[in-house]
């Protein structure tokens, strides 16, 4: 990976060993609260164009590194989360429905982001991209208006790719300089 390496049990990863002492164990709603009443802190790292990007995992206290009884305790509960995110099916044709309905609400000037609308939907970003990636019908729903949340202009599902999407935009008012569009533009 990027400077921290991935810590698997029977193919399914379940921590984050970063340079050169940190041990990251993956959380969900079942485990979350030990870690931040420990006061543990999420994995982040920066990604291009200096967003800050939060992941599901969470540090490994000291004290419970250091006591075997316990870290067996939380150890079960990272590998818990796992398997069951594995096991959820990641096709969902309802909610890619209510996704793709909810972009014919955004108005003429506005677009929106991946991260956004994530948030929005509690799906991750790369489900929203799926989504507009496999948009059949992109003349009802606009899935041109969904861009990263640093505003960069980038693939779009037609021949044309990323120049139709910038017509597209800016003939909905959006002002495109040098291949990117103001915050001001996104929804909040």
């Amino acid at each position: 990976m990027f400077g921290w390496y991935g810590i698997y049990k029977h193919g399914k990863i379940f921590s984050l060993y970063v340079w050169p002492w940190e041990i990251y164990f993956k959380v969900d709603d079942n485990n979350k609260f030990d870690y931040i009443k420990a006061g543990s802190e999420p994995f982040r790292y920066k990604k291009k164009w200096g967003i800050i990007w939060e992941m599901c995992y969470y540090l490994l206290p000291e004290e419970i590194l250091e006591n075997r009884e316990e870290l067996e305790i939380w150890l079960e509960k990272s590998l818990s989360v796992e398997w069951k995110i594995k096991k959820k099916s990641t096709k969902n044709p309802k909610l890619d429905k209510k996704i793709l309905k909810y972009l014919c609400e955004i108005p003429k000037w506005k677009i929106t982001s991946y991260n956004y609308l994530a948030n929005y939907f509690w799906v991750h970003p790369r489900k929203i991209a799926s989504v507009m990636r496999y948009n059949k019908d992109p003349i009802t729903y606009p899935c041109y208006k969904v861009l990263a949340e640093s505003g960069k202009i980038s693939w779009y599902n037609t021949d044309r790719w990323v120049v139709e999407k910038i017509e597209k935009l800016e003939s909905d008012g959006i002002k495109v300089i040098n291949w990117s569009v103001e915050k001001i533009y996104f929804i909040n």
